[in-house]
């Protein structure tokens, strides 16, 4: 995964900030060590927030890191979008494993 432990603490910091339950995950070619460059490609899957949360998602996010390009996918938990049950599929990586507590 081609993510700092600080950029990966700060794109779930940003979501559960408006979402504690949302699941976060990153997919796209920074999940693969051996690429180079890329935008940062983050599947929301909360039944709370969407599209209208982007800004404020964005807003806290950029707080925090450098402003890049980071695009964000939102579905429901409980049901997928088709894009996000393939994103699933081909191995996103979770950013906030649930707590096992």
């Amino acid at each position: 995964m081609r993510l700092s432990d600080f950029e990966r603490s700060s794109i779930v910091a940003a979501v559960v900030k408006f979402d504690h339950a949302a699941e976060v995950y990153l997919f796209g070619s920074r999940i693969d060590d051996l690429k180079r460059g890329g935008d940062i490609d983050i599947l929301i899957k909360s039944d709370v927030l969407g599209i209208d949360a982007l800004e404020l998602i964005e807003e806290e996010l950029f707080k925090h890191i450098d402003e890049q390009k980071v695009d964000f996918v939102f579905t429901g938990k409980s049901r997928l979008s088709s894009f996000a049950a393939m994103v699933l599929s081909k191995g996103a990586i979770n950013l906030c494993p649930p707590s096992t507590a």
